[in-house]
């Protein structure tokens, strides 16, 4: 069987991937090893980063309507029961929408919740199915192609191989900790609250009282007894948390996780790429493994469509692993700083689990990638924080480009950035400022030096603006509360085209017109 691309696995890093490559007009194969869709809630936490991807991909509306806000509170019980009321600790802080980031709060919705919209997209807009039971055992590199050797199986076997990726880092010694999903029965314990030290996190899901569970064993604790059965579990948390109270139904699954913190030392050899568990393994303190992988994908997809399509060079590939290693590099000592405050601490000083504001991820950025091109800020810049741009009130090539709503269309209706961002093209954004219709005029003519679908033009005017420009660019927009020009610092009376890539990231911010437009595209477009 022949397609454009093999994906082996179907996690949200797989899915979403599969699904930029067929919104970019690609085929995709996607299999999965596993017999059948696994069951757990496992990673939950999306991050308003990836909601955002999945609104560049159309199909935020489904997450939103079935996930739900996190809980805001950690509440802690005594064992055994001191007779006092629980102490209440907050996790993470709501914090209010704007303009320029309208996706600002976290959601939770259970890993398998999340991969079952997504695989429903691919199916009914592409009538693609992940292949159960179907495991990649080995493939050939060739000049123009690779063979994959794909084998059906009809048991659950795992079969790991890094081929040659080299993994980095370390496994700490001496912690394991139990995970799983399981219902209780009653109201016994909020839902608004997460309770631990076992930690029992609310799933969310309607109609069911459906708990995560997480807890650590220690030198008396014996885990492989505890995992045994039902029975065994359930004695354990009543015995950890002192809460007997708890009535326990059905056991969905539960697994000893042992930690491994790791990466690899490259995201791509030739043609085959990795991303998600397969590039980086973590704690899961923090949130950020599942949104990681979900945005190596669409880092991934419009490069890898474009070079599909004899559009771009093959060295554009090489800015995957150059762009996403230090954003996993930082992610990785995030999380295990917060993995060390947690595992480390002593039960009645666990404050620590507050999660910052840099983990809903807005603040990653590629400032200094080589395909990157920046022309409002040419000094380089030795103290860059993969994780941390923007809130100094500056935009840099590089950076997330940021939404602007209010936009006001030739037909009197208004539109968002976020509603033009598409991960099928780039999107130029024309300030004209004072330099009127020859600075816009050169501007498009250079646009249209490209293949039809490479870059859309939008141009944007002032409020104040007077004249007719409507004919030039692709799209015509009117700033009617300034929300462009203020989000991308830009001046009324300076003429800048920022140029936004598919995966909604600033590729270039140009001041000198064409010069700069061709600079950008000259390393991505042959």
């Amino acid at each position: 069987m022949s397609t454009n691309v093999l994906i082996v696995g179907a996690g949200p890093t797989g899915l979403s991937l599969a699904l930029s490559l067929l919104r970019n007009g690609l085929s995709a194969r996607i299999i999965e090893k596993q017999l059948q869709f696994h069951p757990g809630e496992r990673g939950a936490a999306i991050q308003p980063r990836t909601l955002e991807v999945y609104k560049f991909l159309g199909v935020l509306p489904d997450f939103m309507e079935q996930s739900s806000p996190g809980p805001k509170n950690l509440q802690y019980y005594s064992a055994p029961d001191d007779g006092k009321p629980p102490r209440v600790a907050p996790v993470i802080e709501h914090t209010d929408d704007t303009p320029a980031r309208p996706l600002n709060n976290s959601r939770m919705l259970g890993q398998n919740r999340q991969e079952a919209i997504l695989r429903e997209h691919i199916l009914a807009d592409y009538g693609c199915q992940v292949e159960l039971g179907t495991e990649l055992r080995s493939f050939e590199q060739h000049r123009d192609y690779v063979v994959a050797h794909v084998i059906k199986t009809v048991d659950s076997k795992q079969y790991v191989d890094n081929w040659a990726f080299r993994f980095v880092g370390e496994t700490p010694p001496g912690i394991e900790v139990v995970i799983g999903d399981i219902h209780v029965l009653g109201d016994s314990i909020k839902q608004d609250h997460l309770d631990g030290w076992v930690l029992l996190r609310p799933c969310l899901v309607p109609g069911q009282n459906l708990f995560s569970f997480f807890f650590r064993g220690g030198s008396d604790l014996d885990l492989v007894k505890a995992t045994s059965n039902r029975e065994e579990l359930i004695k354990v948390i009543h015995d950890l948390t002192g809460r007997k109270d708890i009535d326990f139904g059905e056991l969905v699954w539960m697994s000893i996780w042992r930690p491994n913190i790791r990466m690899v030392d490259s995201f791509g050899k030739d043609r085959v790429y990795i991303a998600g568990d397969a590039a980086h393994v973590h704690s899961p303190t923090g949130g950020q493994g599942m949104n990681s992988g979900v945005q190596d994908s669409f880092n991934l997809a419009w490069k890898l469509a474009l070079v599909q399509k004899g559009l771009a060079p093959k060295t554009l590939l090489e800015s995957y692993s150059r762009e996403r290693t230090p954003v996993i590099a930082a992610m990785l000592n995030k999380t295990t700083e917060l993995f060390h405050k947690e595992f480390h601490a002593k039960l009645g000083q666990r404050e620590d689990i507050f999660r910052g504001y840099e983990l809903r991820q807005l603040g990653v950025n590629y400032r200094g990638s080589p395909f990157v091109v920046d022309e409002r800020h040419t000094e380089k810049d030795e103290m860059i924080d993969p994780y941390r741009s923007g809130d100094d009130g500056t935009v840099h090539a590089g950076d997330r480009a940021p939404n602007a709503p209010s936009l006001a269309r030739q037909d009197g209706e208004t539109t968002t950035l976020f509603d033009i961002f598409k991960p099928i093209q780039h999107i130029a954004l024309i300030f004209p400022g004072l330099a009127g219709q020859d600075f816009v005029g050169e501007t498009i003519k250079t646009f249209r030096e490209y293949p039809v679908g490479i870059v859309k033009s939008v141009l944007l005017l002032p409020a104040s603006t007077a004249g007719s420009f409507s004919d030039l660019a692709d799209m015509t927009l009117i700033d009617s509360e300034g929300y462009a020009y203020t989000h991308y610092v830009v001046a009324q009376d300076t003429p800048t085209v920022v140029i936004v890539r598919p995966d909604g990231y600033i590729g270039a911010l140009v001041t000198s017109g064409r010069t700069g437009i061709r600079n950008y595209f000259g390393g991505i477009i042959l």
